[in-house]
């Protein structure tokens, strides 16, 4: 995040490392709930923050569901693709679009 103008905190950098490690959108709360479970040093408001700044930064997208739930994925490097979401538990997976042609 240095290239416009922010410094990449440990906070910034747990966060990005956990959108980078989970490969599909989720809440604040699961990253809050996620990164205290495996005992780092972040407080809920710094997770909406960083999460703003990085949407802000283009670094991540904010994608809501009709839910109620914003949830936040890398925006950095993805394919376009399209989620899959249960109606049963709420799970989300990410579908890859891969363009095939028929015609040779």
């Amino acid at each position: 995040m240095t290239k416009i103008g922010y410094r990449y905190t440990k906070p910034r950098k747990l966060i990005f490392e956990l959108l980078e490690h989970f490969h599909k959108p989720i809440t604040a709360q699961e990253v809050f709930l996620f990164l205290k479970k495996k005992k780092k040093q972040i407080d809920l408001t710094s997770v909406y923050r960083t999460l703003d700044l990085m949407k802000k930064s283009a670094i991540v997208d904010e994608i809501e569901f009709g839910d109620g739930k914003k949830r936040y994925e890398l925006a950095i490097g993805e394919n376009h693709h399209h989620h899959l979401i249960c109606k049963n538990c709420g799970d989300v997976e990410n579908i890859e679009n891969e363009r095939r042609s028929f015609i040779k």
